[in-house]
């Protein structure tokens, strides 16, 4: 026991006299040392203190290749801060790194600090897996600490502490835990921890299945999953069920899945080009869809949402809610970022585009022959202008943000942009008109005079009068 308890010391044993003033020990230490070929051992890698040490490494564990495989390297919350680098390309050699990266506190918006700690300190984690052939005592130790640096630039001495022996006994292994737990595209609450039994998801509505990931930490250990197909509304039981290689212990992990009754996303929304937020909602059963618009999925603002669209169309229908009105069916552009809320009655779909109905605003007059009035436009009555033909105009707003007044063709029953001529530029271009019409008769009638009075003037001379004797 006294051997063992040794192999197991997660302590170094250096002379005091040894350690400078701010140096850091790097030490090894696992939970449990005996293990069986197949089984996952994590070496947590501690410092006894860690003094605002922006930069470490590369710090070389070595292990032996023929006992054991390489399974991942984990860095500690503590380096969220910290650019976290580990390499494995050196046979029976992991080494690792970390840099300080200066990042801004979002809640205080202040400049963050690399770590500190008085007291001893898990910084990464390296899991190795036993190999089916591995037997007898390996070591584990620290090769080099590489340099290590606090963030005012002065060098702080490290030590490698005491190595680790694992021992690797040949037996049937009694382990019925996991080493990983994960659902494809699907955050579980807690993070995963080999001791913890219980879990939960939550997944869209169009989610039917999920795929669960379970590795055993023995690899002669039996897992089954059950309750990850056909998911129903509402809260659903995924059982993995690991027994370990004796056959009889034996261990339940259960992730509690909530299927949502809505296709909307938590926290889903867009804020329009005018400022305002919008945030989705659940279609109600009742809702009127113009003709040739059909339910599809869009990513808006980053979560794929359900719209209604219609091919040649830019903007799509949604169901959302400002904050201020009703829950209603908005046609949003995401290309403007313009959101105008659809009115069946005010609101025109043609080709490329969508109309809606808007007060012509002053300073805009009215085309000229046209006065307020109504037509019946597929079934639906639109206010607008008409003229004694019976043309026409609707002032409407489009989904680019531009005005304008549109004409109605009910040959082809679509509106077009009507295009009129300032009023006083025409009554000047009409004047105009008249007075060239009137310089272009009087210039004929001089013509003609002219000519007339050049004539008589030459016949005079040809032919003159006799005079009287």
């Amino acid at each position: 026991m006294a051997a063992v308890a040794a192999a197991v010391s997660v302590c170094s044993v250096f002379a005091g006299s040894l350690l400078a003033d701010g140096s850091v020990e790097v030490i090894l230490s696992t939970q449990n040392a005996n293990v069986n070929p197949g089984d996952i051992i994590n070496i947590n890698i501690s410092f006894d203190t860690f003094d605002y040490i922006s930069e470490f490494g590369p710090i070389e564990i070595g292990y032996d290749m023929d006992q054991f495989d390489f399974v991942s390297v984990t860095s500690a919350d503590v380096l969220s801060g910290y650019s976290f680098e580990y390499d494995t390309d050196t046979a029976d050699v992991i080494t690792v790194s970390a840099d300080f990266v200066e990042v801004i506190d979002e809640e205080t918006g202040l400049e963050v600090e690399p770590f500190h700690a008085d007291v001893q300190t898990m910084i990464f984690q390296i899991s190795l897996r036993a190999r089916s052939d591995a037997s007898g005592d390996t070591s584990i130790s620290i090769n080099s600490t590489g340099t290590f640096k606090k963030s005012d630039g002065t060098t702080v001495q490290a030590y490698g502490g005491e190595s680790l022996t694992i021992n690797v006994a040949h037996g049937v292994s009694t382990d019925a835990t996991l080493s990983s737990l994960s659902i494809d595209g699907i955050t579980m609450t807690p993070s995963f921890d080999p001791q913890i039994s219980e879990y939960s998801a939550t997944v869209s509505r169009d989610v039917e299945r999920v795929y669960v990931n379970a590795i055993p930490n023995n690899l002669q250990a039996t897992v089954n999953i059950d309750g990850a197909d056909e998911l129903e509304s509402g809260e659903n039981v995924v059982v993995i069920h690991v027994l370990a290689q004796d056959g009889i212990r034996w261990r339940d992990y259960r992730i509690y899945v909530n299927r949502q009754e809505n296709y909307i996303p938590e926290g889903s929304g867009f804020i329009d080009s005018q400022g305002v937020t919008y945030t989705f909602m659940t279609f109600p059963t009742n809702l009127q869809i113009p003709e040739g618009f059909s339910q599809t999925t869009r990513t808006i603002n980053g979560y794929a949402v359900p719209v209604f669209a219609k091919e040649g169309v830019v903007s799509v229908l949604v169901y959302v809610y400002n904050g201020t009105d009703e829950p209603a069916l908005y046609f949003y552009n995401p290309m403007t970022g313009i959101a105008n809320v659809y009115v069946p009655n005010t609101t025109v779909v043609t080709t490329g585009q969508v109309l809606s109905l808007t007060d012509v605003p002053s300073g805009v007059d009215i085309p000229r022959g046209f006065s307020e009035g109504t037509v019946v436009i597929n079934e639906v009555e639109m206010n607008g202008y008409v003229n004694d033909e019976g043309a026409f105009l609707a002032y409407m707003n489009d989904d680019s943000g531009n005005s304008s007044f549109y004409y109605y063709d009910p040959d082809t029953q679509k509106f077009y942009e009507y295009k009129t001529v300032e009023q006083t530029a025409e009554r000047v271009y009409r004047h105009m008109f008249h007075v060239f019409i009137f310089l272009s008769v009087l210039q004929s009638v001089f013509i003609v005079i002219m000519t007339y009075a050049v004539r008589k003037v030459i016949n005079n001379r040809s032919n003159p009068r006799p005079k009287r004797v």
